[in-house]
Formats: structure tokens, C-alpha cells, sequence
């Protein structure tokens, strides 16, 4: 069974698209413009990292541990 899921919208003026996928070990999204790019990544445990960068230059970064038993 899947322990994760990753979720994704997609919208402009006039519609709105919207996708999941569900994952065992864990879940991997990613939200970009031509040069800023933000990925969330949350494994089965509960931990998982979210990144920001621009133009390849890492601008954000934070990381959280493993949910309480």
C-alpha cells in the first residue's frame, strides 16, 4: 500500500488540471518558472526536504525529521 502521495495543480485563466501519484517509499513534487525551481521530496517516515533555487543557485533549504512514533 502507499504509504505517500504526491499531488500537483496546474492552472491558468480559463481551466484547472489536477494529477496525484501515490508512492511505497515516498513522494517527489516540483513547482517551476524559467529560472526559480521549488521540490518538496517526503519519505514514508515523515521526513523530507524543500529546495528553492534560482538561475542553479540554491536560495532556500530546510529539511524536518521522521514523524513521532
Amino acid at each position: 500500500m502507499a504509504a505517500t502521495i504526491a499531488k500537483a495543480i496546474g492552472y491558468d485563466s480559463s481551466r484547472t488540471k489536477e494529477t496525484h501519484r501515490l508512492g511505497s517509499r515516498g513522494a517527489w513534487a516540483q513547482a517551476a518558472t524559467w529560472r526559480t525551481f521549488a521540490t518538496a521530496e517526503v519519505n514514508r517516515d515523515g521526513s523530507g526536504s524543500i529546495a528553492v533555487s534560482r538561475d542553479g543557485k540554491t536560495i532556500h533549504y530546510f529539511t524536518f525529521d521522521k514523524e513521532d512514533e
